[in-house]
């Protein structure tokens, strides 16, 4: 028996492949047979696989190929019957295709490669033929063109070889083609990744540009992507904007509104609605936006967890610390499972937050040491920064100005560094707070300085009042 776990090959056929389909499922299992206990070995999966479900079935399918680490598409004569996409996709074998190409380029996904077989017939379907040609052309995507059942053996045969002998370490790639809609799709999700890391890499201005070509390109994930930017950098009308149109897919347009990604965009305008002082008003529309995931799969589990942090955050904005903490302990617990380090060291943030404003501040320390224990793993991201700061806070109360000062550098660093100008306004507000209570006067001023402009260049209300309001103290002690 081997000592690893089967790699998954999820199969895409439309219904007249049955037979194609019954030679992959034995050509798995003369693979699995010829191998020695530690060979690589994998096991078929398919629509034949999922369980009634309420949702739209093609979803369910898609959630297989997310966890799949191999994708075969079989195409013959008939391009298959329309999924009732939200996305355009007019067949359910080409969305799987699609939704592979798109694990395909995603690091986080197990997709490692995708292999796609053209099956000789005399009238293939035009968008089977369009398919072929535009693979041909652009070179994007290894394909076979298959004679017959016993070519279509031999050459499966020789690709699952190659895939076990294979590196078994992922290498996200973009593939180049576009879908019968016309919407280039993996483009805009290729723009959205690139974007996000130019930004992680210091590189906000031309991070942004790329996040808003995906956007204009995308669907609401790439939206999305896009006002979570445009709202760190302070700009709340435009990122409010980017949120509605999200919405309105959902609303009035085509999108399935009891979904995970429906939730994510009423989650996100409440975030602006707490942003703006609306905290009561984000509380019902975070609740609500919990309804509308409820299943356990990666993709629902993922953004429940992100509106319970929501959630608790705008309790805590109106005193009810209980609720906060409830919300965060939920979302800790479901991460836990997960064993998501990035999602733990949020909640275990949020956590410390809460704690600290309860007044447990040797509970809200060690929450923070954790979270700050696991994020050394893992390239400065927002939660870095915000870790820095709470941890900064935490230690200004146990009388650790000095040491606090450090902490309020690196998240300076970091929030400049990713072009999150919220945060480093905040960060800086906290700097002038910590250089105040180690007795350095000026470099108290010039955070608050600092601090000031940069919330005028924001709009940012809110931030003006809490700066004056320290800079004034700081000219009287002076």
């Amino acid at each position: 028996m081997s000592n690893s776990l089967a790699l998954n090959i999820f199969v895409a056929s439309p219904g007249d492949l049955s037979t194609e389909r019954a030679i992959v499922s034995a050509c798995i299992d003369e693979h699995n047979a010829r191998q020695n206990p530690d060979g690589v070995r994998f096991a078929m999966v398919g629509w034949e696989t999922v369980r009634g479900t309420a949702r739209r079935p093609q979803e369910a399918i898609n959630e297989l190929i997310a966890e799949s680490h191999f994708l075969i598409a079989l195409f013959k004569e008939h391009w298959g019957s329309n999924p009732g996409s939200p996305w355009g996709f007019t067949s359910g074998t080409e969305e799987e295709l699609f939704t592979g190409l798109l694990a395909l380029g995603q690091p986080e996904h197990p997709m490692r490669d995708i292999w796609v077989a053209f099956i000789s017939t005399t009238s293939p379907a035009a968008q089977i033929e369009n398919l072929q040609t535009q693979m041909k052309s652009n070179h994007s995507l290894m394909y076979e063109a298959v004679s017959d059942s016993r070519d279509l053996k031999t050459k499966l045969t020789d690709r699952l070889a190659g895939w076990a002998s294979a590196t078994q370490e992922k290498v996200a790639r973009h593939i180049d083609l576009l879908p019968s809609s016309g919407k280039d799709l993996l483009r805009a999700a290729s723009l959205g990744r690139d974007g996000a890391k130019l930004v992680q890499l210091g590189h906000p201005e031309a991070g942004g540009q790329k996040l808003k070509e995906s956007a204009a390109l995308g669907g609401p994930p790439e939206q999305l992507a896009y006002a979570k930017y445009l709202e760190r950098r302070g700009e709340l009308n435009a990122a409010q904007e980017i949120i509605q149109s999200s919405i309105n897919y959902f609303t009035t347009g085509p999108g399935l509104l009891n979904s995970p990604s429906a939730a994510d965009a009423f989650s996100a305008d409440a975030r602006i609605l707490r942003r703006r002082g609306k905290a009561e008003d984000a509380i019902g529309r975070l609740q609500q936006a919990l309804t509308l995931v409820t299943g356990e799969d990666s993709a629902s589990i993922v953004v429940s967890c992100r509106i319970l942090d929501d959630l608790g955050l705008a309790f805590q904005d109106v005193k009810d610390f209980d609720a906060a903490r409830d919300s965060f302990e939920r979302s800790l617990e479901r991460r836990r499972v997960r064993e998501d380090v990035v999602d733990v060291c949020q909640s275990l943030v949020n956590l410390a937050r809460v704690e600290g404003r309860m007044g447990n501040v040797d509970s809200a320390s060690k929450h923070a040491e954790e979270a700050l224990a696991g994020l050394r793993e893992v390239p400065p991201t927002t939660l870095h920064a915000n870790a820095e700061v709470l941890y900064a806070q935490l230690r200004l109360r146990r009388g650790q100005a000095i040491l606090a000062i450090e902490n309020t550098e690196r998240a300076i660093a970091i929030n400049r560094q990713i072009g999150n100008r919220h945060g480093e306004a905040i960060a800086l507000l906290l700097s002038a707070q910590c250089h105040r209570s180690a007795g350095n006067l000026a470099c108290a001023k010039q955070s608050a300085q600092e601090c000031l402009e940069l919330n005028i260049s924001m709009g940012d209300e809110y931030g003006q009042r809490r700066a004056n309001w320290l800079l004034n103290q700081l000219e009287s002690s002076a």
